[in-house]
């Protein structure tokens, strides 16, 4: 009698289904990439972009070309699997949030200077191999960097920012350090800068002639009036914390939400908003008429005219010289000498840059160059409901895109500036750095680290006419 049939047991049957599985997978993975290559080989450089660049600058270019310019640059390819169900959406997700960090066309390829923060952003990210992203390069091969494809892109950004970007006083071998020491403008004309000191501290510019620029950013408490939020004319308070008018020149756009494209625009403002100054030009030109001083002034330096953008221009000149220089990081800057700095601020220093605290503070001003948004965790774990000020830029441009953003301040004097953030809400300079490195960069640090961090900030406390403004 033949011999009956049994079935395979189940458990042979799962292993055979996931073998199966693997199998297939690794096809995907190799027939995809190959098929994605050969459909959109690996294009040069334009020379275009090129024209005009640097040796190093042109090396860089061509690994960027290679790993970069898909997710980075309107040049690049979208891969023909995106038109997937969720895959798609995931490639468009990435595609949005890459040139929103850094647009390839816009930053890096157009003619002129590479803005530090870009260098920043770069130096950081290749420093860490966080980019490109692991899941992107399982599905492109060629954009794999090698040790020299990445020591070539450092090699680049440190000789642009000695090139670009680097101060005058900086010691040689600190050229290509993302923080420089400031420099004191020159060629500003001194009737100007004196005018425009009386103005900033005049009273006469507001309706009831008790406010002055000085009463929201007082030279004696960090170039602010260290109040959550400001007050105005008849006691009213604002909504929004009282940014430092110290170093405010070095900034792209002036306020939190960089509605005054400069100085001069910034000083127009307050002036008539009915809860700061709440004055007319009108009201104040006339009585600077009738002082004699005013009169003679204007007379001399702006050919008789005395109206809203002469007084604005004088203020805006004399805020020019309010540059902070000469601070213990500063010095350190300049000599090279990192022992004369301290323990604790060397460490924080070198935490700053690995943490990723130098993508957004970077330059003389450490910040102040651009618009970045701050998380939804931010909003979520403060006290009260979002308010018209959280909006940030959104509220001048009107583009979703610019929700909650707002323009990176300075950290020079941040020890003198509490309380800390648009909303005035933090107290304390070592809550806002363990507020930022949760919120902005998803780290926790630990006390020691924090006490580092906080010590490397107070070592960039500068001077102002020659007396240091450290609370120490």
């Amino acid at each position: 009698m033949a011999e009956a049939s049994h079935p395979r047991p189940r458990s042979t049957r799962k292993v055979k289904f996931l073998l199966l599985l693997v199998l297939l997978a690794l096809i995907g993975m190799v027939g995809v990439p190959l098929l994605n290559g050969m459909l959109y080989p690996p294009r040069p450089v334009e020379e275009a972009w090129l024209k005009g660049k640097s040796p190093n600058f042109r090396a860089a270019a061509e690994v960027m070309q290679k790993a970069c310019v898909d997710c980075h640059g309107r040049a690049g390819h979208t891969p023909f699997y995106a038109f997937l169900p969720l895959i798609g959406d995931m490639v468009e997700h990435d595609i949005e949030e890459a040139r929103e960090h850094f647009d390839l066309d816009k930053t890096l390829y157009a003619q002129g200077t590479i803005a530090p923060e870009i260098l920043a952003r770069i130096d950081h990210v290749i420093a860490h191999d966080e980019m490109p992203m692991f899941r992107y390069q399982i599905m492109h091969w060629s954009a794999f960097l090698s040790v020299q494809d990445r020591r070539v892109l450092r090699d680049w950004v440190r000789a642009e920012r000695a090139a670009q970007h680097a101060s005058k006083s900086v010691h040689p071998s600190l050229r290509g350090e993302p923080v420089q020491p400031l420099e004191m403008p020159t060629g500003l004309n001194k009737g100007k800068v004196e005018l425009g000191r009386k103005l900033f501290h005049d009273t006469r510019l507001s309706g009831d002639q008790t406010v002055s620029c000085a009463s929201c950013h007082s030279l004696s408490q960090g170039g602010t009036d260290q109040r959550p939020v400001s007050v105005g004319i008849g006691g009213q308070k604002g909504d929004i914390n009282s940014p430092t008018v110290f170093n405010a020149s070095l900034n792209v756009r002036q306020f939190w939400d960089g509605r005054a494209k400069d100085l001069h625009e910034q000083a127009q403002g307050p002036v008539t908003n009915p809860i700061e100054m709440g004055a007319s030009w009108d009201q104040v030109v006339q009585r600077l008429r009738e002082d004699s001083y005013y009169s003679a002034a204007f007379a001399d330096l702006y050919d008789g005219t005395l109206d809203k953008n002469s007084i604005a221009d004088a203020i805006a000149t004399f805020e020019k010289t309010l540059i902070t220089p000469d601070s213990p990081f500063d010095r350190y800057l300049k000599t090279g000498k990192a022992k004369t700095l301290g323990q604790d601020v060397q460490a924080g220093y070198a935490l700053f840059k690995e943490a990723g605290c130098v993508k957004c503070h970077m330059g003389a001003n450490l910040g102040g160059l651009s618009f970045e948004r701050i998380k939804p965790a931010y909003f979520e774990e403060r006290k009260g409901k979002l308010a018209k000020r959280d909006n940030g830029r959104y509220n001048v441009t009107g583009d979703p895109h610019d929700r909650h953003r707002f323009k990176v301040p300075s950290l020079r004097n941040i020890e003198l500036t509490a309380p800390y953030f648009h909303d005035g809400q933090v107290e304390t300079l070592e809550e806002a750095v363990r507020i930022m490195a949760k919120v902005q960069l998803g780290t926790s640090l630990s006390d020691t680290e924090v006490q580092q961090l906080v010590a490397f900030l107070r070592s960039l406390t500068g001077e102002y006419r020659g007396q240091s403004l450290s609370l120490r």
